[in-house]
């Protein structure tokens, strides 16, 4: 075998290998996650488990659902993860799980100032999302 063969065929290992690895899509484009007001407010933080469906090479999920979650936490996780697209390479439907965690940060910023929301995502499996509170007048608004 030749060295040009021999390297090529190295090449070709190494993009089967990496391609073999991916065995997930890839979230290409998602909207900035937003912690409900009122959830805030009312100092509700938790899981949010959704299911959703991408269609054989489709971009856009389907079919999302909420597995189990606070009510005040679901429809923000709902609207959030039906604007997320991704790059699907596979040739067959498939059904995923996603988990949006929503904390509050516990730091206290005073009216006026900038409140921080921070969003994690390892993967479109997790995603976090941390927001601080305002306080307004001794009042904690978020």
């Amino acid at each position: 075998m030749t060295r040009r063969a021999a390297t090529l065929l190295c090449i070709l290992a190494t993009i089967s290998i990496t391609m073999a690895a991916q065995t997930e899509p890839v979230l290409t484009s998602a909207n900035v996650p937003m912690y409900p007001q009122l959830a805030a407010q009312g100092r509700v933080q938790g899981v949010v488990k959704l299911t959703f469906t991408l269609a054989a090479r489709a971009a856009e999920p389907t079919n999302v659902e909420v597995v189990s979650g606070h009510p005040m936490l679901k429809g923000a996780a709902l609207e959030n993860v039906k604007t997320w697209k991704f790059a699907n390479p596979y040739a067959v439907e498939r059904k995923y799980e996603t988990t949006l965690e929503y904390r509050l940060s516990g730091r206290e910023v005073a009216s006026g100032e900038s409140r921080k929301l921070t969003v994690t995502l390892e993967s479109f499996r997790k995603m976090e999302i941390v927001t601080d509170v305002v306080v307004l007048q001794g009042i904690v608004n978020y």
